[in-house]
C-alpha cells in the first residue's frame, strides 16, 4: 500500500533556488549541489515547473528537488559522494546494475559513484537528498569503531528495514524542522552539527555496509566498541533516569575508559551526550505542529528531566530561548 506523502520533509521557501520550466536556468543550481548530470526526458508532455530549495550543515549539503516531468537522471559527478534520496511524494525509482528499484513516498535509497545509478522522477515527483563526503563517513567510522577497513565504505542500495526507514525519516523531520525554524541563524549551528553526526551514526549503525563486516569481527569475534554500546544504550534509555554507571556497565567498560571512546569518536563527555540528545528531541517536539497537545513540562518529563527549572536552564543555554519561545515561533512560521 502506498503511504501518505512525507510533505513535513519539504524544505520552506526561503531555501529556493529554482523554480522554472527552463531546463537551462536550472541545470548549473543543479549541478552545485549535486554535481554534473545527464537528463533524458521521457515525454515531452505534463511538463512544469522545477522546484529546487537547498541547504547546508557541516559538511552535508540537503536538497529537495520536483523536476516536474518525467525524466530519467544520469548522476556524472558523484566522486567521493554518498547519495541519500528519500521520497516526499509521488513515485521515483533508481536503476542500477540493470536491477531496478521503485521508491515511494518515505522510501529512502542509497546511492555511489561505482554504482552508476539512474534516478527516474515522474512529474509529481519529489524527493529530498543528502550528499555526504563518503570520505568523512569513512572517517568517522574509524574515529567511532578504532578500525580502517581497507575497502570503500559502501551502504546497500535499499534502506528496507522498517525501523531504520522509520527512525531515518525522524531524525530528516528533525533536521527540516530546525532548518525552518522561524528565525533560524547562527545559533543553530551547534544543533546542525550534531544532528549531521546522528545522522552518520545511524547510517553506520543500522543501514547494512560493507564496514559492517569488519566491525562486527575482529581476530576472535570480538564483539562492539565500547562507544558503541554505549551509544545504542543511550538511545534506547533516553526517557529513563540514566546515570553515568549505567552506561559504562551497559558499554562493559570503566567511566574511565567509556569517557575515552567518546572523546576518540569525537563526541562530549557521556553524560554531556545524553543531555544534548534529550534537549535536540524535546525542540523537535516544540517545533512539530502537533507539540501543543503535551505542556512544556509533560514533554522535559518524557525525556529525562525532573527538575523543570534545571531544564528550562540547560534549554536555553543551549538553544539561546526559552522552550515557550521556541513553541510560539513555531507557532508563527505555521500561522
Amino acid at each position: 500500500m502506498r503511504r501518505e506523502d512525507q510533505t513535513d520533509l519539504l524544505l520552506s521557501d526561503r531555501f529556493s533556488k529554482v523554480a522554472t520550466a527552463d531546463v537551462l536556468v536550472a541545470r548549473p543550481v543543479i549541478e552545485q549541489l549535486q554535481g554534473s548530470y545527464l537528463a533524458h526526458p521521457r515525454t515531452m508532455t505534463s511538463r512544469r515547473d522545477m522546484q529546487i530549495r537547498a541547504a547546508h550543515f557541516g559538511d552535508v549539503s540537503i536538497s529537495t528537488f520536483a523536476f516536474g516531468r518525467a525524466v530519467d537522471i544520469t548522476p556524472t559527478g558523484l566522486e567521493d559522494a554518498v547519495v541519500v534520496t528519500t521520497a516526499i511524494r509521488g513515485k521515483a525509482g533508481i536503476t542500477i546494475d540493470g536491477n531496478t528499484f521503485d521508491v515511494d513516498a518515505g522510501d529512502t535509497i542509497i546511492a555511489h559513484e561505482e554504482d552508476r545509478p539512474v534516478f527516474m522522477y515522474e512529474p509529481d515527483t519529489e524527493v529530498l537528498k543528502l550528499r555526504f563526503h563518503r570520505s568523512r563517513l569513512e572517517q568517522f567510522f574509524m574515529q567511532a569503531y578504532g578500525r580502517a577497513p581497507r575497502s570503500r565504505l559502501h551502504f546497500d542500495t535499499e534502506m528496507s528495514d522498517a525501523h531504520t526507514a522509520a527512525r531515518w525519516v525522524s531524525l530528516l523531520r528533525f533536521l527540516v524542522l530546525t532548518l525552518n525554524g522561524a528565525g533560524a541563524h547562527a545559533r543553530t549551528m551547534l544543533e546542525l552539527a550534531s544532528i549531521e553526526q546522528m545522522l552518520m551514526l545511524t547510517l553506520l549503525n543500522s543501514q547494512p555496509h560493507n564496514y559492517a563486516i569488519a566491525r562486527g569481527s575482529a581476530a576472535h569475534g570480538t564483539a562492539s566498541t565500547p562507544f558503541e554500546r554505549a551509544h545504542d544504550f543511550i538511545h534506547q534509555h533516553l526517557g529513563s533516569d540514566i546515570v553515568l554507571a549505567d552506561i559504562a556497565k551497559a558499554a562493559y567498560c570503566s567511566p574511565r575508559t567509556l569517557a575515552r571512546a567518546f572523546k576518540d569518536a569525537g563526541e562530549a563527555a557521556p553524560m554531556q551526550y545524553v543531555r544534548k540528545l534529550r534537549l535536540e528531541r524535546i525542540r523537535a517536539e516544540l517545533l512539530a505542529p502537533a507539540s501543543g497537545r503535551k505542556t512544556v513540562a509533560e514533554l522535559a518529563f518524557e525525556w529525562g528531566y525532573r527538575h523543570l527549572g534545571e531544564f528550562n536552564r540547560q534549554y536555553r543555554t543551549a538553544f539561546g530561548e526559552t522552550p515557550s519561545q521556541t513553541r510560539e515561533g513555531a507557532f508563527v512560521a505555521l500561522a
